[in-house]
């Protein structure tokens, strides 16, 4: 196997380069979407508990959308208690949370670090029941990700490059002759 590696160095070297090359682009551009759309978004608090709003107004998919919803549900009936509080002067409840969106987007350091953290999404809601102002912070799952390995097979060396999205991973393999390999896989359970 060593001797089938050596022999196809040069190939092995090409296909890792590409592969990391494509990794950090595709880091670069997830980063620089994640951080241009890390804007605190001011919602109703009636809306959050709707899954057409939450995933309208964040920008998620539908499933994300109702995992959100839920946690936010737990939020709502004290299950989930805050990491943080502080309070702020304004006119109304709304003004509020205008202000402590503004405050969060500045970064402003007289918010607790719970409210300015980095994360992929934030929402602010005006909470008319216990009148305060929520600040919900959420971390998507990063679940994109670039592969590269090695296959050996049937006395050859392939060399592969790969990516993932969620559940579902895909390989592309070569090897030094032309011959050509593939592989797809799910993931049935994550824990």
């Amino acid at each position: 196997m060593l001797s089938e590696i050596k022999k196809h160095k040069k190939i092995i070297i090409c296909i890792v380069v590409a592969a990391v090359l494509l990794g950090g682009g595709l880091y670069f551009y997830l980063h620089y979407k994640t951080t241009t759309e890390e804007q605190p978004k001011v919602m109703k608090y009636e809306d959050t508990t709707n899954p057409t709003a939450v995933q309208k107004t964040l920008d998620v998919d539908s499933n994300t959308a109702g995992q959100l919803v839920k946690q936010i549900e737990y939020i709502h009936d004290g299950t989930i208690l805050p990491e943080a509080t502080y309070s702020v002067t304004a006119s109304t409840l709304d003004d509020a949370a205008t202000k402590t969106a503004q405050q969060i987007k500045s970064n402003d350091a007289s918010l607790p670090a719970a409210a300015t953290e980095k994360t992929d999404r934030t929402v602010v809601t005006a909470n008319t029941d216990q009148q305060k102002v929520d600040v919900y912070k959420i971390n998507l799952r990063n679940n994109h990700k670039i592969k590269a390995g090695v296959l050996y097979a049937d006395d050859k060396a392939y060399a592969g490059v790969g990516y993932q999205a969620g559940r579902v991973e895909a390989m592309v393999y070569m090897s030094a002759d032309g011959k050509k390999a593939g592989a797809v896989n799910y993931t049935v359970k994550e824990w």
